[in-house]
């Protein structure tokens, strides 16, 4: 197998990010897409130029052809349609977060080793090239000992009770949609999970979360990390040393890194993306798939398991 024959379960706005940026991922092709509406499968399959499409989840995950599953329907149904693909013995790269719960999450990677098939949790931010660099600059010792985190990401999104975002029975609420994305990048630039942890959560009618600050401390870091429904945030990561700051604007998507020494501006890196993004995570999933692994080094279960426990802290944290 010289490339990696990719089927999308779901044809929304996220399927759509992946079939675009696909082509720009090495080792990767899509084969198929797969939607609960026919119709919807052949339109998504005539604008991507996908050779299959199929009008039922079932239709997707027991094609033949079809090598790995990517799961982009919303979270409330990721561990229900990545078991349909597991069961299939399709590799699975699952969209963010893994599921909706520490327990669906735990189940979900038990099914996989059980299977011996592959799981991956699609955290893209993780395989952004300027959040590498951030990370290659800490270990660099460039900005001295690493004594705050802060990154927040928050959005107006007008009030609609029956929408995925504030339906419960749809698992809406803040944290699950966008909190994963600060919360992954403490864990990404401090390669650790908090000691204590502190929280306020400003719920919507719906009773979901709307809006989640959060300090984290270990004995030597403080992290400062928020998501909103209810305001414009500033969407920016930085890692706060004795010797200096590294900045991400739009880290979760983040194009470039900042290093700044002693209040001045050292380096700025920019990457060479061709796509939207998701390419570096299709391109990485690709070669472990096509290398017999089972799960990533990058973001393997257990960081998936500790991302579920650390977002069930911070809401259980809250005053």
């Amino acid at each position: 197998m010289e490339q990696v024959k990719w089927g999308i379960l779901g044809a929304g706005k996220i399927a759509r990010q992946f079939a675009s940026d696909i082509h720009h991922a090495p080792g990767a092709c899509l084969h198929s897409v797969g939607a609960r509406d026919a119709g919807r499968a052949k339109a998504f399959a005539g604008e991507f130029g996908v050779p299959v499409a199929h009008g039922s989840y079932e239709g997707l995950v027991s094609d033949p052809e079809v090598d790995a599953i990517y799961v982009a329907t919303p979270h409330s149904f990721h561990l229900e349609h990545s078991l349909q693909a597991i069961r299939a013995g399709k590799a699975v790269l699952c969209e963010k977060p893994l599921t909706a719960t520490p327990g669906e999450s735990e189940a979900l990677v038990s099914a996989a080793r059980d299977a011996d098939v592959y799981l991956m949790e699609a955290l893209w931010t993780a395989f952004l090239p300027a959040i590498r660099k951030a990370r290659d600059w800490i270990d660099e010792g460039r900005i001295g000992e690493v004594l705050q985190i802060q990154a927040d990401f928050g959005f107006r999104a007008p009030f609609d009770p029956d929408s995925r975002l504030w339906n419960p029975d749809l698992a809406g609420g803040a944290m699950l949609d966008i909190g994963i994305y600060p919360i992954a990048f403490n864990r990404l630039m401090t390669g650790r999970g908090p000691g204590q942890v502190s929280s306020v959560v400003r719920k919507a009618p719906t009773g979901v979360d709307a809006e989640v600050s959060a300090i984290l401390r270990t004995e030597t870091v403080t992290s400062v990390l928020s998501c909103s429904f209810l305001c414009d945030l500033v969407n920016t990561g930085r890692v706060l040393g004795s010797e200096g700051m590294i900045e991400l604007p739009d880290f979760w998507r983040s194009g470039e890194a900042h290093l700044f020494r002693h209040g001045k501006q050292a380096e700025v890196f920019h990457d060479q993306r061709q796509g939207g993004g998701f390419e570096f995570e299709i391109e990485a999933a690709s070669r472990d798939i096509l290398a017999g692994r089972k799960e990533s080094e990058t973001v393997p279960h257990a960081l998936s398991l500790a991302l579920q426990d650390d977002m069930q802290r911070v809401m259980n944290a809250a005053a």
